[in-house]
């Protein structure tokens, strides 16, 4: 008995350490626009957002590109693979927070949801997001 819960309290002490915080139903049926990449506020005239609707699929405008997609949720971590994507010429800053949004989602991203605001900590970058508003 004494042994049952030793094990069962250090496995909810572990789930509760790990950062399993964030489900599914936390992130659907949300609008979300990008604000800043590593930090740095993206130019106003670029316009970058994300949304997350039922069964987890995706899709948003990267740069200047549409991209749309299904997504997974795995251990706080989004990850999105393959995208498919609109194929426009870009601006040179409009393709760099492009290439930024989907190396992030392609590649998979720790989320933190703050509720208002959405990070997702890539390899590479970290994308921020403030909530526009329901879907």
């Amino acid at each position: 008995m004494k042994l049952a819960l030793v094990v069962s309290s250090a496995l909810l002490l572990s789930a509760c350490s790990s950062g399993l915080n964030v489900v599914e139903s936390d992130l659907k049926h949300h609008h979300w626009n990008l604000v800043a990449i590593d930090g740095a506020q993206i130019d106003d005239n670029i316009k970058s957002d994300l949304e997350i609707g039922e069964h987890f699929s995706i899709n948003g405008l990267a740069g200047c590109n549409r991209f749309f997609g299904s997504a997974t949720l795995k251990q706080n971590r989004i990850s999105a693979d393959p995208l498919a994507s609109t194929k426009m010429a870009c601006s040179p800053a409009a393709q760099a927070v492009e290439t930024a949004v989907l190396h992030t989602l392609g590649t998979g991203a720790e989320v933190d949801n703050q509720g208002q605001t959405l990070q997702l900590i890539g390899d590479k970058h970290t994308l921020t997001y403030d909530l526009a508003d329901w879907m």
